[in-house]
C-alpha cells in the first residue's frame, strides 16, 4: 500500500474504533446502534489493514510510525497549552 493509503486507513481505523467505543457506551439508545456501526467499521478497517499482505508492506509501519508521532505531537502542544493558561 502506499504511504498516503496507509495512514488514512489507520488514522480512520483508530478514529471509528475511538468514536464507536465513545458513543456505544456514552450514548442515548438510538446512538448506542450508531456507535456500534462504528465499531464494525473500526473493526472491519482493521481487519483489511493487518491482511498480511499489507502488514509487511513498509509504507504500513511507516504511516504507523507517521501517526504515532503526530499523535503524541498533538498531545504535547495540548499539554504546554494547558500550562501555559493555567499559569497565565
Amino acid at each position: 500500500m502506499d504511504l498516503i493509503i496507509s495512514m488514512g486507513l489507520v488514522g480512520a481505523m483508530l478514529s471509528m474504533l475511538g468514536m464507536g467505543l465513545l458513543i456505544s457506551y456514552y450514548g442515548s439508545s438510538k446512538t448506542r446502534n450508531v456507535g456500534v456501526v462504528f465499531l464494525l467499521i473500526g473493526v472491519a478497517i482493521a481487519y483489511y489493514v493487518t491482511l498480511p499482505e499489507n502488514y509487511a508492506d513498509v509504507a504500513f509501519w511507516n504511516s504507523m510510525l507517521a501517526f504515532i508521532g503526530g499523535m503524541v505531537g498533538g498531545i504535547i502542544g495540548i499539554i504546554i497549552f494547558l500550562i501555559a493558561i493555567i499559569k497565565s
